[in-house]
């Protein structure tokens, strides 16, 4: 036990794990409704097409992505707890409304408002976590919070999924998402900890959101790396079906067991790559972690028997679980602390706005070769190592 206790956050108090909680649930539940249940109520009781459907997932991430600036300069001015309070109060109702819609346009309004709800959710937990984290845990503690995250994003959807497929009962799934919300609220309000619910630099005047933005300038070189990160991922999510359908030929049972595999030991390693960010420096983690998604990229478009992709996904596992904590625990080091939720929300802002673009792109190259979306993307991975192997990164916290 000794042994295993070396590789987890020590000195972490309860609001931390509180946090990575109220952040696994309510992810829980906003991934269950964007990809399982809204295109099953909205394609089947309600008779709207996908077409619409995919403009109504659009809608919600255009939201989340808008309004997660904003949410990040309010958790300067306020603290992380009421901004997240208030975040998964907006989803709640958003989700109760959604389940009582009646029409395309009421379902739209609902999901878009569950965009705003969502966008406390990165800034406030990133932002009260590094306030409650020593310097030397960073890269340990973004593990966690990151292990959480995907813990709560990959459960949701199979657990609605189930509810669907077996009791035949969208509201079922609907009252299941509703009592995740709940508990991450009332996780919320059971957090206790002074410095979740002030702001930052108290005593002095809070910047304005646009003056506040102006210290961005400085961090400028590290925005590209930013949006292309998020990019690659995003060229990857629509290809995925077509991949493994049309091209690899693997049934439902080989799907599902290639993807909670290399999920399952994502989470599993989140934490102790951490350690090892925090133990060696962030600089090796992150360069290595680049390397090998490039690597497995590759791999993935050319390898077709299944055992061999499994050792592929095993790589790609392990390769963001390096990235993850080591890059986040980068960010930390950058972020002046006056203003950490404002730029952790314009990050985050960024990331989204990478996701954003990458569908459409992946999807457009896939038409042209199966190839051409994965060596870009292990191209972009292979600049970016290098890129960052050259660049001066931080040792502390600005």
């Amino acid at each position: 036990m000794r042994g295993l206790k070396h590789w987890f956050p020590h000195d972490v108090n309860l609001a931390q794990w509180q946090l990575i909680g109220i952040l696994g649930t309510a992810e829980f539940a906003r991934t269950a409704l964007v990809v399982v249940l809204l295109p099953a109520f909205a394609t089947g009781p309600l008779g709207l097409s996908l077409t619409v459907v995919g403009l109504m997932i659009s809608a919600h991430y255009a939201m989340d992505t808008l309004f997660r600036s904003p949410a990040g300069w309010l958790v300067d001015r306020v603290g992380p707890k009421p901004v997240l309070l208030g975040g998964i109060v907006i989803e709640v109702l958003a989700v109760f409304g959604a389940m009582h819609a009646h029409a395309a346009i009421t379902l739209f309004i609902f999901m878009g408002l569950l965009g705003v709800g969502t966008a406390s959710h990165w800034p406030s937990v990133v932002t009260g976590t590094n306030r409650l984290t020593h310097a030397d845990q960073r890269g340990t503690m973004m593990g966690a919070v990151f292990a959480g995250w995907i813990a709560g994003s990959g459960i949701g959807p199979v657990v609605v999924n189930f509810a669907i497929g077996n009791f035949g009962s969208d509201e079922l799934a609907f009252i299941v998402l509703i009592a995740a919300d709940l508990v991450a609220l009332g996780l919320a309000f059971l957090v206790r900890d002074h410095r979740l619910v002030q702001g930052a630099a108290r005593g002095e005047r809070h910047p304005s959101l646009l003056s506040g933005l102006k210290v961005i300038w400085p961090l400028k070189s590290v925005l590209p790396g930013m949006f292309v990160q998020t990019m690659v991922l995003g060229l990857l999510l629509p290809l995925l079906q077509p991949l493994t359908h049309r091209v690899l030929h693997l049934d439902q049972v080989q799907y599902a067991v290639l993807l909670l595999g290399s999920g399952a030991l994502t989470v599993l390693l989140l934490v102790p790559m951490g350690r090892v960010a925090d133990r060696m420096g962030i600089k090796g983690p992150l360069i290595g972690g680049f390397w090998l998604a490039a690597l497995a990229l590759l791999g993935l478009s050319a390898v077709r028997e299944f055992w061999l992709l499994v050792a592929v996904g095993v790589t790609l596992g392990l390769a963001y679980a390096l990235i993850l904590p080591s890059w986040n625990a980068f960010l930390a080091r950058l972020i002046p602390s006056a203003q950490e939720g404002l730029l952790w929300g314009v990050f985050m802002t960024v990331e989204g706005l990478g996701m954003t673009v990458g569908p459409a792109v992946g999807a457009r190259l896939f038409q042209l070769s199966i190839y051409a979306p994965f060596i870009l993307a292990a191209a972009i991975l292979t600049l970016m190592s290098v890129f960052y192997w050259l660049y001066p990164l931080p040792e502390r916290r600005a």
